[in-house]
C-alpha cells in the first residue's frame, strides 16, 4: 500500500444512516412491485448486452438489477436488496418481486423498534407463517400445471398450456432460444442427475445460475482428478472453444482452481460436476453415463489419454441442484436399455436392487421436452424467454412442495389466526404479509384484516402459487430486513462519497 496516499473516510450513524438505505429500498420496490401479478406494468429497461438499445419486462429481478443510484448510501439500499432477489431466484427460480415487496414491508413497518425485538419477534412470528402456509398447501395435481405456469408467466394462458404440453411428455422440462417466429415443443431423449457444478465459476448464464452448453465433449473419470498433465490433449482441443463437461467423483483443490483460472480468462469453456450415486452403484451409473454419451470410462489416471476417449452430449444445462444432458442424436442405448430391463428380471434381486435398477433404467431411456420459445424480434423472444424460464422453475417448486393460493392470499391468510389485540412487534410483521396482496389488488382498504372476506377461494379460480416460492421469498425477505434494521453505522470511502 502506498503509505503516501491518505484515504478519507465519511461516516454516518443511527437514524440517518438508515433512513437512507431506506430510501433507496423504497424507490427500487417502486419500480419493481409495478410489475407484480397479472395486470402488472412493463418497465423498460437498458438493454445489457447491447449499448443504446431498451428492453420490455415484467421480470422484477431483471428491473432491480439495473437500478443505481448516485446517492452512495440509496445505493446501498438498493444493493443489499437485490441481494433477497438474487437468493429467492436461486433458492425457488421465482419469486423475486415478492421477496423485494415483503422485505421493504418489514423494513418500513419496523423502522422505529429496536434490533433486538425485531430479531426475537422474527425468530418467534416467521415459523409459525410458514407452518400456516404449510397446513393450507394442496399437492400439484397434474393437469393444474399449466395454472401455475400461466401465472407465473404473467398471466400468458399460452405459455401455460404449452408448457402443460411439455410436462405431459417428460418430467424435464428445458427451454431454448429460437429463430423461428413460433414456439416450438420438441421432446428428445434425455435424462437429469441430482448433481451440480463443483464451483460457481463454471457459471454461464449468471443471472440464472446455470452452466449452458451445447454440442458438448464429455470426459467421465471414476475417482479423484488429481492433475491434468494426463488429459493435455483434451484440453487443447477444449483451447479450439470445443465445450467440455466432465464428470468426476472428486477433484483435487489445486486442480480445480486451475480450470476455474481457464474459465475466468475465458480460454477453455469447461464445466466439471460431481458423478452421481454412491459406492457400486456410483459405478454403475458411470458406466451408464458412458454408454449415455459415448465416452470411455477412465479409471486409471496415472496414464495419459487423448481425445479418443471423449464422448458427446447435444447439450447440458446445470444447475445447482441437477445437471440436464440431452443426448447426442448419433449414440444409440437400445443395446443398453435391453441388457437393463433383461436384469431387472431377475426374481433373486432383492427390493433395494430393483429400485436401484428402476432408477438406471429411467436415466437410460428418459426424455426432455425442449420449448424453444420463438418471436418477432430478439426483444421479444428475450422477455418470452425469461417468462417462460421462470414458469417452468414455478412447476418444478409447485411440485416439489405443493401450492398455496395466489395472488398474496396465503400469506393474507396466515395473519387471521396469528394476529393479537395488542400494537406488538409481532402484529406490525403480520401486518407487513398483506403487502403482496395490496399491492396486486390496490383498490382493497384494510382496516382490520380479520374482518375481510377475500371471497371465493383462489385454489377455486386457478391463482395458485408454488409453496416453495413463498417460503423462499419470505425468508429471504427476513434475512435481509433484520441486517439493514440493525445497521447503526455506514463508512463510505472517498470513491464513493465525493462523487
Amino acid at each position: 500500500m502506498n503509505k503516501n496516499k491518505i484515504m478519507i473516510e465519511e461516516l454516518y450513524f443511527g437514524k440517518e444512516a438508515r433512513d437512507k438505505i431506506i430510501e433507496g429500498i423504497n424507490d427500487l420496490n417502486k419500480a419493481v412491485s409495478s410489475t407484480m401479478g397479472p395486470n402488472g406494468n412493463t418497465v423498460i429497461i437498458p438493454n445489457k448486452n447491447k449499448y443504446g438499445e431498451y428492453l420490455i419486462t415484467k421480470d422484477g429481478i431483471s428491473v432491480a438489477e439495473q437500478i443505481t443510484f448516485k446517492d452512495p448510501l440509496k445505493n446501498i439500499g438498493a444493493n443489499l436488496i437485490k441481494q433477497v432477489a438474487k437468493k429467492t431466484v436461486e433458492d425457488a427460480g421465482d419469486g423475486t418481486t415478492t421477496s423485494i415487496v415483503l422485505a421493504t414491508a418489514f423494513i418500513n413497518n419496523l423502522k422505529d423498534f429496536k434490533s433486538v425485538d425485531i430479531n426475537k419477534a422474527f425468530d418467534e412470528i416467521i415459523p409459525k407463517v410458514i407452518e400456516q402456509l404449510k397446513l393450507n398447501s394442496r399437492e400439484l395435481k397434474h393437469n393444474d400445471i399449466k395454472h401455475v405456469a400461466s401465472i407465473s408467466a404473467n398471466n400468458d394462458l399460452q405459455i401455460g398450456e404449452l408448457i402443460q404440453q411439455a410436462y405431459n411428455h417428460s418430467d424435464i422440462v428445458k427451454i431454448e432460444e429460437s429463430s423461428n417466429m413460433e414456439d416450438i415443443l420438441d421432446t428428445l431423449p434425455g435424462m437429469s442427475l441430482p448433481v451440480s457444478y463443483f464451483s460457481k465459476h463454471f457459471i454461464t448464464n449468471q443471472s440464472k445460475g446455470t452452466c449452458e452448453f451445447n454440442n458438448i465433449s464429455t470426459l467421465i473419470i471414476d475417482g479423484k482428478l488429481e492433475k491434468l498433465e494426463n488429459f493435455r490433449p483434451i484440453l487443447e482441443l477444449t483451447q479450439q472453444h470445443k465445450p467440455l463437461l466432465i464428470i468426476v467423483e472428486d477433484i483435487h483443490e489445486q486442480v480445480l482452481k486451475k480450470l476455474e483460472s481457464f474459465v475466468l480468462s475465458q480460454s477453455l469453456p469447461i464445466c466439471v460436476i460431481k458423478s452421481p450415486g454412491f459406492s457400486k452403484h456410483r459405478k454403475d451409473l458411470l458406466q451408464d453415463l458412458c454408454d449415455f454419451t459415448g465416452s470411455t470410462l477412465i479409471t486409471n489416471i496415472s496414464k495419459s489419454y487423448n481425445i479418443d476417449v471423449l464422448g458427446k452430449l447435444q447439450s447440458c444445462k446445470i444447475s445447482k441442484n441437477n445437471s440436464i444432458l440431452v443426448k447426442d442424436d448419433f449414440i444409440d442405448v437400445s443395446d443398453k436399455l435391453e441388457n437393463l430391463l433383461e436384469l431387472s428380471k431377475n426374481i433373486e434381486l432383492t427390493e433395494h436392487d430393483k429400485d436401484l435398477l428402476k432408477q438406471r433404467i429411467e436415466y437410460i431411456k428418459g426424455k426432455i421436452s425442449i420449448i424453444k420459445v420463438g418471436g418477432k424480434s430478439e426483444l421479444e423472444v428475450k422477455e418470452r424467454f425469461d417468462r417462460y424460464d421462470d414458469a417452468v422453475k414455478a412447476v418444478a417448486c409447485a411440485l416439489e412442495e405443493g401450492i398455496v393460493e395466489g395472488g398474496g392470499v396465503a400469506l393474507f391468510k396466515t395473519i387471521i389466526t396469528l394476529l393479537k389485540d395488542n400494537d406488538c412487534v409481532d402484529n406490525y410483521i403480520l401486518r407487513a404479509l398483506t403487502n403482496p396482496y395490496v399491492t396486486i389488488f390496490p383498490k382493497e382498504l384494510i382496516n382490520d384484516v380479520r374482518c375481510l372476506d377475500l371471497g371465493i377461494s383462489m385454489f377455486e379460480q386457478n391463482i395458485i402459487d408454488p409453496l416453495k416460492v413463498t417460503r423462499c421469498a419470505l425468508e429471504n425477505a427476513v434475512s435481509v430486513a433484520k441486517v439493514i434494521l440493525s445497521t447503526e453505522a455506514v463508512v463510505l470511502n472517498s470513491d464513493e462519497w465525493m462523487k
